[in-house]
């Protein structure tokens, strides 16, 4: 029988060197907007605290590769929380609108951010594209925080970060500010990385490996 490997599938070697071009191009543009932010117009570093927290993990995959297994799963911690810490402030979890440190407090509020972001599209589908997104962040945020089928979760994560920072950037606004295609690089990498320390996701390996063993010429 075919042994079961405790470690998942690797992305092609071009593959995965083509998407750590991509980190370092999209760190290399954080870095920029972040220099300009606090030399030309005087942005305190703790005003860009939400970028920096994901700058700082992803320079560190970025500089081992993904060799290093808990510095590939660190990286999930943030997105996860990201997403998760967006939906909790939509649905009022944090407070209602006008609470500091809150941005929308409502899913109208939430709702209006939306059409806002989403300025080209019709205002019939902005109810249901703020719907949809509130699923996708939601099981994408559990996922990622659990470690399930993170590869594909990471992926699709990925996909979603980028319609995000680009229907920002064709609306009007900054990408940068959040640091959106930071993130949707650093996910795409953790597709193609093993991030799968402390995961359900190694605990199902462990288990299939172990299945294995226990069959004959496994």
């Amino acid at each position: 029988m075919q042994t079961t490997s405790n470690a998942p599938a690797k992305a092609p070697a071009t593959a995965r060197h083509a998407v750590f071009v991509v980190l370092w191009l999209a760190l290399a543009a954080q870095a920029v907007w972040m220099l300009l932010q606090h030399f030309h117009l005087r942005e305190p570093w703790g005003s860009m605290w939400y970028p920096l927290t994901f700058a700082a993990p992803s320079l560190l995959l970025a500089l081992t590769g993904g060799r290093v297994r808990w510095v590939s799963a660190m990286l999930r911690l943030p997105v996860a929380v990201a997403f998760l810490d967006a939906v909790a402030d939509r649905l009022g979890l944090f407070g209602p609108h006008g609470t500091p440190g809150v941005s929308w407090g409502d899913f109208a509020h939430f709702i209006a951010y939306t059409a806002q972001v989403n300025s080209f599209l019709p205002s019939a589908a902005i109810p249901a594209l703020a719907v949809l997104a509130t699923i996708c962040e939601t099981l994408f945020g559990f996922a990622l925080l659990l470690g399930v089928r993170i590869s594909l979760t990471a992926m699709a994560s990925a996909a979603l970060l980028f319609l995000f920072g680009t229907a920002m950037t064709i609306s009007g606004f900054s990408q940068f500010a959040y640091g959106v295609y930071l993130m949707a690089a650093g996910a795409m990498t953790l597709s193609t990385v093993d991030a799968s320390l402390l995961s359900v996701d190694a605990v199902l390996s462990w288990r299939k490996k172990r299945e294995c063993r226990t069959e004959a010429g496994c």
